[in-house]
């Protein structure tokens, strides 16, 4: 089999991406609640945390919206990596910051768009061809 054709295809979990979300929603909680209690004046305070939602809010707008799209992650091993929707697919970019464990990963993504987006996904690479592949691939990416 050449390189060319060596892919692994990867399918999130809702659960996982719900947990996601949440965190984000809890995080940008507390930093409002940290920016409250900064040693600044009151205007500043109000300048920062309106900021601060706004930048946290777009980016669970992004993840949700980006969620809602993509249904699969497809990674060939010349580092090409693609994303199927229901009937459209995209290639993407796996940015810096992306880590592989045996049963869960983190990965950094970047559409054509300009989007960027994490994606916590999970496996078994006892149970899953795809998901041991999957992992062969990011390890070999990560090492040239």
């Amino acid at each position: 089999m050449s390189s060319s054709t060596y892919s692994a295809e990867i399918f999130p979990h809702k659960r996982l991406r719900h947990v996601v979300l949440l965190s984000g929603v809890v995080m940008s909680l507390i930093g409002g609640v940290v920016i409250l209690v900064l040693p600044i004046s009151v205007a500043g305070r109000a300048v920062a945390v309106v900021g601060w939602f706004f930048w946290s809010g777009r980016e669970l707008l992004t993840y949700w919206r980006v969620y809602g799209r993509w249904r699969a992650y497809r990674l060939f091993a010349d580092g090409e990596a693609r994303v199927f929707g229901r009937e459209e697919s995209c290639p993407v970019k796996l940015l810096p910051g992306s880590i592989v464990l045996a049963e869960v990963a983190w990965l950094r993504l970047q559409a054509e768009n300009g989007d960027k987006w994490g994606e916590l996904v999970a496996g078994h690479h006892r149970k899953s061809e795809e998901w041991r592949r999957f992992q062969v691939i990011f390890r070999h990416l990560n090492t040239c």
